[in-house]
């Protein structure tokens, strides 16, 4: 069967050529009739094949790049991609860890976010395209990994974008109440039917590993929307004290668990409002030898970065208050929209506010399973930086 073909405009063959995945709705010259989520083949005005590409028809995104191969999109191509993205990992978990095995367009499956757990496979799909292989690539899943069970998350916000249902499923296998997953040194629970993202904050793990590294021994330490307790529990193995706030009651319940799980008892858990708790612990004269800040995201589009900037500003500008002198601050954003020269811009601020001067000892990223296209900047959206207060 022939597929749907779409003539791009020189505009946006130059954008394809780039490197980018993304083609807008107004690069588009013509299109012939394509249903939702069909694999698409991208031409320039002289028909010469450009990429193969899945069909969006209400989101701007209107094309998303599967390959610029001529071959066809087929069972092959889907296996050698999973395996690719697989073998990617290599080193990176084993059954009881937890690790992304696919990152959409980054691992050339755009739409399509894949996360392991001791042995059960969660999968999202962000876009119509992957609905329409779905099975195909949990069959592949199934002999090449041999999972428990394999777990659909697709009650993600993001779906409607595309006018798609939001809904959880278990398509394989059976799912327990807890997942218990091994991170570094520290175990902790993972609920992959309801907890946030498809079960756990997975893109921090190697941060929550690093940060251990500058913590003095004895330090009290701050964890600023502490989620599951990721950070907490693991600067609680060196700290004294650990506060660990969030204004969540569930998330402090599973938090409260975890640190009984690795015999913790030095961590505080406290339900506060954090620019609230940072007021206070500022007016109170509080002081950390380590502060974690790590929010939800604050500019979730461009229209929200004036309002994110004052967000971010205030809880930096009050926890560099609250640090001791020579105290380190670990703070990230994991909002795109947030580029690393406005992060850097809005430290600047903060500290300048704050009335002290600060070193920038370190930048992070997201964890290595989370890779980043180069040529897709979106790919790359949490942003951290590891300051020392002179």
């Amino acid at each position: 069967m022939n597929s749907p073909q779409a003539i791009l405009s020189p505009k946006g063959e130059r954008w394809l050529r780039s490197g980018h995945p993304w083609i807008f709705r107004g690069d588009i010259q013509t299109l012939d009739q394509t249903d939702q989520g069909e694999i698409v083949r991208l031409v320039n005005k002289e028909q010469t094949f450009l990429a193969w590409a899945f069909y969006s028809r209400h989101s701007r995104i209107a094309f998303r790049l599967i390959s610029r191969n001529p071959d066809a999109i087929d069972l092959l191509h889907w296996e050698k991609v999973l395996h690719k993205a697989v073998e990617r990992r290599k080193g990176l978990f084993g059954r009881k860890e937890a690790c992304r095995l696919v990152f959409s367009e980054a691992d050339e499956i755009p739409g399509l976010i894949a996360d392991w757990y001791a042995g059960h496979i969660v999968i999202q799909s962000l876009i119509p395209g992957i609905g329409s292989i779905f099975n195909i690539l949990c069959d592949i899943f199934k002999l090449m990994l041999e999972p428990v069970s394999i777990v659909l998350r697709n009650d993600i916000e993001v779906r409607s974008l595309e006018r798609l249902p939001l809904q959880v499923e278990v398509l394989y296998g059976n799912v327990p109440e807890r997942v218990l997953i091994q991170e570094g040194p520290i175990r902790y629970e993972v609920d992959l039917l309801k907890g946030q993202k498809t079960g756990a904050y997975l893109d921090q793990r190697e941060n929550h590993l690093h940060l251990v590294e500058w913590v003095p021994p004895g330090a009290r330490v701050l964890d600023c929307f502490c989620y599951s307790g990721g950070f907490a529990l693991h600067l609680a193995r060196k700290a004294g004290e650990v506060i660990a706030v969030d204004d969540s009651a569930p998330a402090l319940e599973k938090a409260q668990r975890n640190a009984e799980i690795n015999g913790l008892s030095n961590i505080t858990f406290l339900k506060k409002n954090i620019f609230d708790f940072l007021k206070a612990a500022e007016a109170g004269g509080e002081r950390f030898d380590v502060i974690v800040l790590d929010p939800p995201p604050f500019a979730k589009k461009k229209a929200d970065l004036p309002t994110a900037l004052r967000g971010y500003q205030e809880l930096n500008r009050r926890a560099l208050s609250c640090l001791n002198p020579g105290g380190i601050l670990n703070t990230y954003s994991c909002s795109y929209h947030i580029t690393e020269p406005l992060f850097l811009e809005m430290i600047s601020a903060s500290a300048r506010k704050a009335g002290v001067r600060v070193l920038l000892r370190e930048k992070r990223i997201q964890a290595g399973d989370h890779p980043v296209l180069i040529n897709f900047p979106e790919s790359l959206y949490l942003k951290g930086l590891i300051l020392q207060k002179v």
